[in-house]
C-alpha cells in the first residue's frame, strides 16, 4: 500500500516536532549561533582576569584551549544534535560534525575578536601576540555559547 502525500507529510512533522530531529544546517543556524556566541562572550570579555591570565598563556596552553573547544564542541555536536538523527546511513557523522565545527569555531573567533576591538582590549595588551592569546582564550566560551544556542535552540 503506498504512502499518501497526508502520510508522509504527518510523517515528517512527527520527526521534526515530537522526535526533534536535527534539520540541515542553514542561514538561520548561523544566525543562532552568532547570537549565543556574542551573549556568552560578553560575559567573559569583560573580565579583568582573563585579561590578565592570558599574558601567561604559552604556545602549549593555547593549543589546549583550542583542543579542549574541539573537544567539547564534537560532545555539543554528537550529544545534542547527532544522536537524533534517525537515518544515519543518510547522514553520516563527518559531515554532520565538520560543518558545525568549522562554522561555530569560525564564529566564535569573529565574535571574540570583535569584542576585543569593540571594547578596544586590544589598546592595553603589550603587542599583537598578546592580542592573538585573549582571542583565543575567549573562543572558547564563545564557541561553546555558539554550539549551546544554536543546538538547544533547535534541538
Amino acid at each position: 500500500m503506498a504512502k499518501t502525500k497526508l502520510h508522509r507529510d504527518v510523517e515528517e512533522l512527527k520527526r521534526h516536532l515530537i522526535e526533534k530531529e536535527p534539520t540541515h544546517f542553514g542561514a538561520r543556524d548561523i544566525f543562532t549561533a552568532f547570537f549565543g556566541a556574542i551573549l556568552v562572550g560578553l560575559t567573559f570579555t569583560l573580565k579583568g582576569l582573563l585579561f590578565n591570565v592570558s599574558k601567561a598563556l604559552t604556545v602549549k596552553e593555547l593549543s589546549l584551549i583550542i583542543l579542549a573547544t574541539v573537544i567539547v564542541l564534537t560532545a555539543e555536536i554528537y550529544l545534542i544534535g547527532y544522536q537524533r538523527v534517525k537515518k544515519k546511513e543518510e547522514r553520516k557523522f563527518g559531515q554532520f560534525w565538520i560543518k558545525r565545527l568549522l562554522t561555530y569555531y569560525g564564529i566564535a573567533l569573529i565574535v571574540s575578536a570583535s569584542l576585543i576591538y569593540i571594547y578596544g582590549l586590544h589598546n592595553l595588551a603589550a603587542d599583537p601576540y598578546h592580542v592573538t592569546k585573549i582571542v583565543i582564550a575567549v573562543s572558547m566560551p564563545c564557541a561553546i555559547g555558539a554550539a549551546a544556542a544554536d543546538l538547544l535552540n533547535r534541538y
